[in-house]
């Protein structure tokens, strides 16, 4: 029985009760290529990822998704490589062995948020046999760390935005705390730090006032940070000092 059928039917190690030969291990790389495996693995991995939210467990639950691909094989006429990887993705990664509607649900949830449909474009042959294990180590270690990079940095944006947006919040409470206490000099000296002025002599040449009249508002200041931020925190403060 040959390994991959004439209509391009990859059977799988389990179906055919012996190893690949050399020749047929050749092959199915060619096919792998033909249809984007390294672009159809960057993505599985970044499911992968997505599911655990760990660099070693992805990587882990990528090596067991291509032995699995191997031994139960792929049919290019009924799924595209990309969904194949993905479902097994899910597969391992809940321990289930057959395919169901929900790890179907799960890979082409995935796949839409990715703006992903159907085949990925084939892509240039890569050095060394994606399906040697050493080989196969060296070629996607760059893809992984891509992914992985390009995942943390997708939650560092977004936490720095939600802070970003905290902070904003935060100072516009601070001009309204300033402007109760009729402290112009202060609510300028905001106003041009949120600007992204940061120097005393600048905001006071700007603003028509005595640089010495930013330096004397800077203990005033302090303490209503210094308060602001301990009421934010829940801790309790002392009685507010008359200024």
């Amino acid at each position: 029985m040959e390994a991959i059928t004439s209509s391009g039917n990859y059977l799988g190690t389990d179906r055919l009760k012996r190893a690949l030969t050399n020749a047929e291990r050749d092959q199915l790389a060619k096919v792998l290529r033909k249809h984007g495996f390294v672009e159809a693995s960057v993505v599985a991995l970044r499911f992968a990822y997505k599911l655990t939210r760990s660099r070693e467990r992805a990587r882990d639950l990528i090596g067991r998704v291509n032995l699995r691909l191997v031994c139960t094989g792929w049919d290019p006429n009924e799924v595209a490589l990309v969904k194949r990887l993905c479902r097994l993705v899910w597969s391992e990664h809940t321990h289930q062995k057959r395919e169901t509607d929900v790890s179907r649900r799960a890979e082409e949830g995935f796949l839409r948020e990715e703006g992903i449909h159907g085949e990925l474009a084939p892509v240039a042959p890569q050095r060394g046999d994606p399906l040697r294990a050493k080989k196969e180590g060296l070629m996607a270690s760059s893809p992984e760390q891509h992914v992985i990079r390009l995942e943390e940095e997708r939650e560092d944006d977004a936490r720095r935005a939600a802070k970003l947006v905290e902070m904003r919040g935060d100072l516009r409470k601070l001009r309204d705390v300033f402007e109760a206490k009729k402290d112009e000099v202060n609510a300028i000296y905001l106003d041009h730090w949120m600007a992204g002025t940061e120097d005393v002599t600048k905001m006071a040449k700007d603003s028509g006032r005595d640089p010495e009249e930013f330096y004397a508002a800077q203990k005033r200041r302090k303490r209503v940070i210094e308060r602001f931020l301990a009421e934010k925190n829940g801790v309790p403060t002392d009685d507010e000092e008359n200024e």
